[in-house]
């Protein structure tokens, strides 16, 4: 009988995870209503380490797979803000800068330059809504989101090569 092979079937690990995911929020959920971020938590975790290991074993084949996997820790991340801050939506702007935070890391560590550009892409958008939502000054807001909006602009312009390329 052969071995496993994880550079031909990744992908089982990815749906062994997933189930294994699921049925974890599921127990919580059952055995504890009242702790149901516990279950949130571990199904984060548990997608997050499956897609970076897929990651791990074929980083050039199997590139795209850092995306959900550090994307879910940034949710992993914006579930514990609010756990600790609270569930108020007049708190909500913290969780979508943490996911903009997140996009952004994601973005930095691609190699890919048209999937770096689509995720600061979208870690600007979202760092925008995030801004846009903080209880602050709105002198301040401007200054943020021309500060974000500038930031974009020059990665653009230094990667002028990448927007040609993707035209």
């Amino acid at each position: 009988m052969a071995g496993f092979n994880a550079q031909k079937h990744w992908w089982i690990v990815i749906v062994a995870v997933a189930v294994l995911a699921v049925a974890g929020l599921q127990i919580t959920d059952q055995w504890m209503p009242e702790n149901s971020v516990i279950g949130a938590f571990l199904f984060f975790a548990l997608i997050g380490a499956g897609f970076c290991w897929v990651y791990s074993i074929n980083r050039e084949r199997l590139w795209w797979a850092i995306i959900p996997g550090l994307l879910s820790f940034a949710m992993l991340v914006a579930l514990l803000s609010d756990a600790f801050i609270g569930t108020d939506p007049a708190n909500d702007w913290i969780s979508v800068l943490i996911m903009g935070v997140g996009a952004a890391i994601v973005g930095a560590v691609l190699k890919r330059p048209n999937a770096r550009l689509g995720l600061v892409f979208a870690a600007m958008i979202t760092l925008l809504v995030g801004i846009a939502m903080a209880p602050i000054t709105l002198a301040l807001k401007a200054v943020l989101i021309a500060a974000d909006v500038v930031g974009f602009g020059f990665y653009a312009w230094r990667n002028i090569g990448v927007l040609a390329k993707l035209s």
